[in-house]
């Protein structure tokens, strides 16, 4: 009977590595490859980092630069021109307020009774009596007018009395003037004036217009 011996001993079998030179390289390639593309995103980033960097030092700079000139200015004493262009500017425009408040005021008073006093005009129309024009103020009437007769002119006074507008005024200048028909009575037409009386009656003292308040008739 034969007995056989195994001289092979495990041992000195030679090893099969698991990662052998392709794979190892593969995986070098690889890793150079991520190191590379990580470097270039770290530069990418650097370089816009310090782009903002660079814009932000600008704007720094500008803004203390425009802080500098504003505190130059304002340490700088006050031009006397200047301030006295401004006081003169002011005193213009409170004139100009004063003198509208005061015709405003002027006008608030004296547009009623102006209105009151057309209306009484108006209302004391008398059929041959005509007005030409007429001025009316607070302290001063002037009527300026026509009558075909001088009885005409004072019933037109009595019915502008009766007027509320004109109760207790009295007229203390009257003028009056006969006019004769105009041209031969051969030639007359009917578009010329017979013959009448003109007149104009006045009450009251005239003040300046600019200073009471006035209301011319044409």
């Amino acid at each position: 009977m034969s007995q056989q011996i195994n001289l092979i001993n495990p041992l000195l079998l030679k090893k099969r590595h698991a990662f052998g030179l392709r794979e190892m390289t593969l995986g070098l390639g690889l890793v150079l490859a991520a190191a590379l593309a990580w470097f270039g995103y770290l530069t990418y980033r650097a370089g816009t980092l310090e782009k903002q960097a660079t814009q932000q030092e600008a704007r720094l700079a500008t803004a203390q630069a425009e802080l500098d000139r504003l505190g130059t200015a304002a340490a700088r004493p006050v031009s006397d021109l200047l301030t006295g262009r401004v006081k003169a500017a002011q005193a213009r425009v409170a004139q100009r307020e004063a003198l509208l408040a005061s015709m405003n005021r002027t006008l608030d008073r004296s547009s009623t009774g102006f209105s009151a006093r057309l209306r009484a005009l108006a209302q004391s129309s008398t059929e041959g009596v005509w007005l030409n024009g007429f001025t009316l103020s607070p302290d001063y009437v002037a009527l300026d007018g026509s009558a075909l007769t001088a009885g005409l002119v004072t019933t037109y006074m009595d019915r502008l009395g009766k007027q509320a507008a004109f109760a207790g005024m009295k007229f203390t200048g009257m003028n009056a003037e006969r006019v004769p028909t105009a041209g031969d009575d051969s030639q007359a037409r009917p578009d010329k004036l017979p013959e009448h009386l003109d007149f104009a009656l006045y009450s009251g003292s005239r003040k300046n217009p600019a200073d009471r308040g006035e209301s011319d008739g044409p």
